[in-house]
């Protein structure tokens, strides 16, 4: 009870320093009603001195209800008065308005202006709070990829002027990517350089979302103890501000931690907490967070009419706002919750829903775009560091006037060209080598993703069907067919990994012999006639895994969409030899299709995601009534042919 009592204790407190925040702090008012500040403003000469005015005071009450009008009034005077400098700023904190009220459009609109206006006048400090809050709106829409590439260029911009606050956020920003992206030793790294950088600012609320973000990367890889250790003293933190999205934000991650713990009354206490506070400050991100968190929770405790509002809620929110991620988190949560209440065909549809969000080659190439952005920036600032020493020693050189000491200086030139000769070879072999086994990585994490997400998804569906089989007494045999199929599916993908990351099968020769193993019983299954043939010229040429996985893929999803829908009677699997490239068709007789309608199936939009991959360039031409050719090129440097 006296925990309850301290809780509401201080969010009154708190929703009262809000409500004064709203009156611009003012001890009294006007007669008309309007806060003494905001009267103050209002009348204060045109002037770009007002403009600045309006500026601070929208940063210090970025909730009071007459921001709208003193926003309108700025950016009235800045047309009037031409302070297109003072526009990049206030556009700035229009932005961080909008995003407040989840108006995530406008808020990206604000800030992109806000960008390119700090740009024209080389206007460092509101282009790095530009990127910064470009940025954060970018992950709260999941776009990981945008946001990393803006994050990072203010934290090259933040370095460089030495502007400690804004490398923080940038440096906590990059951490939360690599926290989605599932990267925790790298998301470590940047909290703990943020957090160093937050301290010396004297940055309160920095150091609260490091420490709560640190927390964040313990409990998803299962050290609960430590996570509510750093989750505990965000909140100190937070409290000490009086900062109610970040107490919202702790009391949803200490609850999340006690559900796991099973201690499922503690974190439902813990989240109903947050949800006063979200429900107050309408911050709809962290609203559709807590009612998913409350929705596990209840689900949890087998109360699912409770949970299953909750998911609901959490949906209509995130899809008002357009953020998938908390989407994805409710529609797992709805698969459970009917699978655990014995209605298996509703489970289904929402496995379905719910794998519609784990799209592995967007994963894939998040991954990806943040490595290469990462190195791309390592590499800029070795580079500027290394320009500023050759600044230095030009200038001492310049000193040196005794010829002796001129030629000494020209040998020491000499040595350090020749030292940095061989220092950038070597970095280069190594950077080389960092790759491949950059790539061998990307190739197992996508095979650790693809055991998770589809052979999780295809036992699934067995699991359900086995249901439906055992309470049914009509369908049976149609049961058995779609569980005996969706077990082939899965011995099937096994076969491929094994195939894939078996060392042996790295030339053309063994990716022709496993695709006539996957395409022949295929055609002959349909008494289709074919004819698979390949030269014998580029059966020795040796295949990185990568291209050999995304070739066998593309071909695969070729045979089976001729098997399943062109109802032809011949088809051809056929490769080629030519002076640059290595050609591929694939071709059936077949009914054809519309490229151009839409549909349900992703096979097309996965085929070319899968060329583009490996730079290779692909081709459809199809026709209702005309067949069907799929045609792809690759590069016989890709491929491998320079190292045969």
């Amino acid at each position: 009870m006296r925990a309850w009592v301290y809780f509401f204790v201080l969010v009154a407190t708190v929703l009262v320093k809000l409500l004064l925040a709203d009156c611009g702090q003012a001890k009294a008012q006007t007669g008309s009603g309007v806060p003494q500040e905001v009267a103050y403003i209002l009348k204060m000469p045109d002037s770009k001195a007002k403009v600045d005015t309006i500026i601070a005071f929208a940063k210090r009450n970025r909730k009071n209800t007459a921001i709208d009008t003193l926003f309108k009034l700025g950016f009235a005077l800045i047309t009037k008065l031409k302070y297109t400098s003072g526009e990049a700023r206030l556009l700035n904190a229009y932005g961080v308005y909008n995003r407040d009220f989840s108006r995530y459009a406008e808020a990206l609109d604000n800030h992109t202006k806000s960008l390119e206006l700090a740009q024209q006048h080389n206007d460092t400090e509101t282009e790095i709070f530009a990127l910064n809050n470009l940025g954060v709106v970018y992950r709260r829409v999941d776009e990981n990829a945008k946001a990393l590439t803006k994050h990072l260029e203010a934290l090259r911009l933040a370095e460089k002027i030495g502007d400690d606050f804004s490398a923080s956020v940038s440096l906590n920003s990059i951490g939360n990517i690599h926290t989605v992206l599932g990267n925790y030793a790298d998301a470590i790294t940047y909290f703990r350089r943020g957090l160093v950088l937050s301290e010396k600012a004297n940055n309160y609320l920095g150091i609260s979302m490091n420490y709560n973000n640190i927390g964040e990367v313990y409990e998803f890889t299962g050290k609960f103890d430590s996570a509510i250790k750093y989750y505990q003293e965000s909140l100190l933190f937070d409290e000490k501000i009086a900062d109610l999205k970040g107490i919202a934000i702790n009391y949803n991650s200490i609850g999340s931690v006690r559900r796991k713990q099973g201690r499922v009354a503690e974190a439902i206490t813990l989240f109903k907490k947050a949800k006063a506070i979200t429900d107050a400050i309408k911050d709809r991100l962290y609203q559709a967070d807590t009612y998913n968190n409350l929705g596990n929770a209840y689900l949890q405790s087998k109360q699912f009419d409770s949970s299953r509002q909750m998911f609901f809620n959490a949906i209509a929110i995130a899809k008002a706002i357009g953020v998938l991620g908390q989407q994805k988190t409710a529609y797992e949560g709805l698969m459970k919750l009917n699978e655990r209440a014995g209605r298996p065909d509703s489970a289904l549809a929402y496995s379905k829903l719910f794998k519609n969000y784990n799209d592995s080659i967007v994963i894939e190439s998040n991954n990806r775009h943040v490595r290469e952005m990462e190195a791309l920036y390592a590499t800029e600032k070795e580079r500027a560091r290394v320009d500023k020493l050759e600044a230095d020693r030009q200038t001492e050189l310049v000193k040196i006037k005794n010829q002796r000491f001129f030629f000494l200086g020209m040998l020491v030139l000499f040595l350090l060209v020749l030292t940095s000769g061989i220092l950038y070879y070597l970095r280069y072999r190594l950077m080389e080598h960092n790759k491949r086994l950059q790539q061998e990585l990307d190739i197992r994490t996508q095979i650790a993703t693809d055991l998770h997400d589809d052979m999780g998804s295809t036992l699934s569906s067995i699991h359900i069907f086995s249901e439906l089989l055992r309470k049914s007494g009509d369908n049976k045999e149609e049961l058995l067919t779609k569980i005996e199929a969706n077990a082939r599916d899965t011995l099937d993908a096994l076969d491929d990994i094994i195939w894939l990351v078996k060392p042996s099968n790295d030339k053309f020769a063994n990716l022709w012999q496993h695709v006539r193993e996957y395409s022949v019983p295929m055609f002959e299954s349909r008494d289709i006639c074919f004819f698979i043939d390949f030269p014998e010229s580029i059966s020795e040429i040796p295949l990185p895994m990568d291209v050999r996985r995304n070739i066998f893929l593309i071909i695969k999803e070729s045979v089976n969409n001729l098997v399943k829908y062109s109802k032809c009677t011949e088809a051809t699997i056929t490769a080629h030899d030519e002076p640059d490239v290595i050609s591929f068709s694939i071709w059936d007789n077949g009914i054809g299709f519309d490229p151009e309608q839409l549909t349900s199936r992703n096979g097309v939009k996965n085929m070319q995601a899968r060329a583009r991959s490996m730079n290779a360039e692909i081709k459809i031409t199809a026709a209702n009534g005309s067949g069907t050719q799929v045609q792809f090129w690759i590069k016989k440097e890709r491929a491998g042919a320079d190292a045969a």
